[in-house]
């Protein structure tokens, strides 16, 4: 994506390919790596919405969480952007967002990791919080409890609220053309099952209380028709504290991640819990005076 070259923020670029248990050994989930120049062992998971992939109007999140020395993971969930082999359900959506939770946390220096879920990746993002105790954070932007009917109106609506200030204002970060050859770019996505049902068969407000009383925070732009901020509300007063709310004002479903100030609050919020969740860690003995477990580990 020609956006990706907005990102100012010292950094490596590595693609991946995340084997998956559950899937042959031949359909890979792709994935990019951000390392910035001056890591401190923080790292977040990026899972994207439906139809979208992993780079689409992220640059400014990536730039953000790049520029306090946070490592960024970021997917392709199946049946979308370069993981096409497998289509998305529930399940496949499942085994590939825990197996990229286990390769990140098997990469060398990575003491700590968060997630970030976008629109129906908020959904597997908060899934997989609830199933992996080592999840430290978690952000969901733009979920949806339960999706309404995409329509045209609907569609209509999110490109007309573009046109509030706050959107516009965009323009200076992002020209029109490129971000209407981005929205090009965007490939779709296989379902394996309706977008309607995998929604509704996360249960989202349970999975919510799931988490516990990890850090969560829930970001909503105001002028979203596709998924109203009023999901925002219900998964905030479902989940136990603590929790926090954002909303960005006249940013639509498409528009949210590109606002330089909310992505800097999520970078910073993101920062800041997984350095008390870290420091709040039991100090663990030396490793070297384990001698069984540093002759005998398990191959992981």
């Amino acid at each position: 994506m020609k956006s990706l070259a907005r990102i100012k923020s010292p950094h490596t670029q590595t693609n991946v390919l995340i084997p998956v248990p559950e899937f042959k050994v031949e359909h890979q989930q792709p994935g990019t790596l951000f390392m910035p120049r001056d890591w401190n062992g923080e790292a977040v998971l990026v899972i994207c919405g439906a139809g979208d992939n992993r780079f689409a109007f992220k640059w400014m999140l990536f730039e953000k969480l790049l520029a306090n020395h946070l490592a960024v993971l970021t997917v392709d969930p199946p049946g979308h952007g370069d993981f096409m082999q497998v289509p998305i359900t529930v399940a496949t959506a499942q085994h590939a967002a825990q197996a990229a939770s286990d390769w990140l946390h098997r990469q060398p220096g990575v003491s700590i990791v968060g997630v970030i879920g976008i629109s129906f990746g908020g959904n597997q993002a908060t899934w997989l919080t609830a199933h992996d105790p080592r999840i430290a954070a978690l952000v969901v932007i733009a979920s949806p409890v339960k999706l309404s009917m995409v329509t045209r109106r609907v569609i209509t609506g999110e490109a007309i609220n573009l046109l509030w200030p706050n959107n516009v204002r965009l323009l200076r970060h992002m020209p029109f053309s490129e971000i209407w050859t981005e929205w090009r770019a965007i490939k779709g996505a296989w379902y394996g099952e309706s977008l309607y049902d995998m929604v509704d068969t996360f249960k989202m407000l349970d999975t919510i209380r799931s988490v516990g009383t990890r850090p969560k925070l829930f970001v909503h732009g105001t002028r979203d028709c596709a998924v109203s901020a009023q999901n925002a509300k219900l998964m905030y007063e479902a989940a136990l504290p603590e929790r926090e709310l954002l909303a960005v004002p006249q940013a639509t479903h498409l528009s949210v991640t590109l606002h330089e100030k909310p992505m800097q609050t999520v970078s910073n919020w993101m920062h800041d819990k997984l350095h008390r969740a870290e420091e709040s860690r039991p100090i663990q003995q030396n490793p070297l005076t384990l001698e069984v477990t540093t002759h005998e580990r398990v191959p992981s």
